[in-house]
């Protein structure tokens, strides 16, 4: 088995933890203010982090050069996180995860597009074929489907805004983070984190947001879903994925989550799928294979 097809099998399995946060990310929600979550959350990713760059001796050292692209996907990782809460609290989970992971690969897609239009020499690397155009139309079905929409205005709705605001953001951030090029991914990953926690550490300030240390058992396994197993491995295994297969590639992955993030809605929220759910998940199935292995034989 090939590198790339053990890296694909670790895509595979960050997106299942993606998943889990996002019935994880709501009871957590509901504990306190979206900026005290938001905060904490990554605190603790942070000293996670530390201790997984620790463990496998990875330097912390970064180029100049690269110093504002991390600076700009960290603030934008810090929006995201605290616009995810306040769409998460009011809204459904499942209905979150599908949205927003079914419509990143998109938005990426098409700012990749965008960007070759305007480049100065016109020359890219990577070519626009067919089978990843429908691919991503397929993505953006299996949305549709999976969504169970009646109409226009439940897709524009409040939430759902807030939802789709998140994919665009999370879209620009995998842009962001494939220009820092040269250093190791996990150590990207604690600059970005690092850059978030000084966004939000004015809450320290606040003597409510020390509250959390009085919660509960089941806050605190859902905020080590929501910080370790789904930041820490599955976001690490995202980044090195971007930087081994580019922006694109690995964010076509991105559509197994709605799939991932339905079936632990079930398990943890009790949100029961239908059989739209289903069709919706096939498709996204078939997304990634048109973007990441038929597109390979054309």
């Amino acid at each position: 088995m090939t590198r790339t097809k053990y890296l694909y099998i670790l895509l595979v399995l960050a997106m299942f933890l993606w998943g889990s946060s996002w019935p994880t990310s709501k009871i957590l929600s509901a504990y306190a203010d979206t900026s005290v979550i938001t905060f904490w959350r990554f605190f603790f990713v942070l000293l996670g982090s530390l201790m997984v760059l620790g463990f496998l001796r990875i330097p912390l050292s970064l180029e100049k050069s690269i110093l504002k692209w991390v600076l700009i996907a960290g603030i934008l990782n810090g929006l995201y996180t605290f616009v995810f809460f306040i769409a998460i609290k009011h809204g459904l989970a499942g209905k979150g995860g599908v949205l927003v992971t079914t419509m990143i690969p998109i938005f990426s897609y098409l700012i990749f597009m965008i960007a070759i239009l305007f480049q100065k020499d016109k020359k890219s690397t990577h070519k626009i074929i067919k089978s990843e155009i429908l691919g991503l139309f397929l993505g953006l079905l299996s949305g549709f489907c999976l969504l169970n929409l009646g109409s226009l205005e439940d897709l524009f709705g409040k939430f759902n805004i807030l939802f789709l605001t998140c994919s665009f953001i999370w879209a620009l951030i995998a842009v962001f983070n494939h220009k820092a090029k040269g250093v190791h991914p996990l150590a990207i990953n604690f600059y970005i984190n690092l850059i978030s926690v000084l966004m939000f550490s004015w809450v320290l300030f606040d003597v409510k947001s020390y509250e959390i240390f009085h919660f509960e058992f089941k806050f605190w396994i859902s905020m080590f879903v929501v910080a370790f197993l789904s930041t820490i491995i599955g976001t690490s295994i995202y980044y090195y994925g971007i930087h081994i297969l580019g922006s694109v590639k690995a964010n076509s992955f991105v559509l197994i989550t709605p799939a991932s993030a339905l079936i632990c809605s079930y398990f943890i929220l009790d949100e029961v799928p239908n059989a739209l759910t289903l069709l919706g998940c096939a498709l996204a199935i078939g997304a990634i294979y048109f973007i990441n292995i038929y597109g390979k034989k054309a």
